[in-house]
């Protein structure tokens, strides 16, 4: 089946703070825009359908350590042998395509591969990082307003039969598997953090951890051995309460509003450095207005 005939997708994600899950429902929209019937999967506590009757299957995901979330593993391994199914891989970084990450969405493909699936395009979206280095102000706003424009592109890409695999850096390949690591740590990281005494035992933490990690007890949460170091219940805790001592975290709605009416210096100004490189790549073909 040519591209110009699909009809329907199936679009599969896992979110943490929420940069990928706005990536998600801005490319289910110009999907939908297109005359796609989108059949949409969050990866979140348990539900992982794996259905595959949609005409194309799209793995959006965070990344994690240079690779793809526990998650999406572990849904990859429940999904039936298809046969030559096309599938198409997007990651989403803070940095874009550098090192350590060319080889981030090879794991993904590997065991989508193994599934029946024909990986036909992979691609990567940049959106503010939280983690560690929070992006500056003028960057986020526009990462953020670019976005559209960014899923565009790649759709078109894809809706006219271009077919598209990048090439990891040789070191990159090896990084990637060294931090495969990081999914046994973060059992460790998730027991390590601390609610402080802003925690008004709301429950929010609880019911939103993606993978049921965190319960209630005498009022304070408590943390299990199940932590995929998705960071959203340090980055959306309503209260600011939980805490690991290792980041500072950003909300996308907060850049919004510092930055509404506020014309953002130049991405050379805003994004000096190698840690910024893949950035500048990103932006560099786009002038916000």
């Amino acid at each position: 089946m040519k591209p110009s005939d699909w009809k329907s997708a199936r679009l599969v994600y896992f979110t943490g703070t929420g940069g990928t899950g706005r990536a998600a429902l801005c490319l289910m929209k110009s999907l939908e825009k297109r005359g796609i019937k989108v059949n949409i999967t969050e990866l979140t506590r348990g539900t992982y359908n794996s259905s595959s009757d949609a005409d194309l299957l799209i793995v959006l995901f965070p990344v994690h350590a240079a690779n793809a979330p526990l998650p999406v593993y572990e849904w990859i391994e429940s999904v039936s042998v298809v046969n030559k199914k096309p599938a198409v891989v997007i990651s989403v970084s803070g940095g874009g395509e550098i090192s350590p990450n060319t080889a981030c969405r090879s794991g993904c493909i590997k065991r989508l591969e193994k599934k029946g699936y024909e990986v036909i395009y992979e691609n990567m979206l940049i959106m503010p990082s939280n983690w560690i280095v929070p992006t500056p102000d003028g960057i986020s706003a526009r990462l953020l307003k670019i976005l559209p424009v960014k899923i565009d592109s790649i759709l078109n890409d894809i809706f006219s039969g271009i077919r598209y695999r990048s090439s990891p850096k040789f070191i990159d390949r090896i990084l990637s598997k060294v931090f495969e690591l990081e999914k046994m740590g973060a059992k460790t990281f998730g027991r390590k953090i601390n609610s402080n005494s802003n925690c008004t035992g709301c429950g929010w933490c609880e019911i939103n951890c993606p993978r049921e990690n965190i319960k209630l007890i005498n009022g304070r949460p408590v943390f299990d051995i199940y932590c995929v170091m998705c960071l959203r219940c340090i980055y959306c805790c309503p209260y600011n309460a939980l805490k690991p001592g290792m980041l500072k975290c950003i909300s996308i709605e907060d850049i919004e509003k510092r930055m509404e009416g506020i014309l953002p210096p130049s991405v050379d100004e805003s994004a000096k450095g190698y840690l910024w490189k893949g950035v500048r790549e990103y932006l560099k073909d786009y002038d916000i207005q």
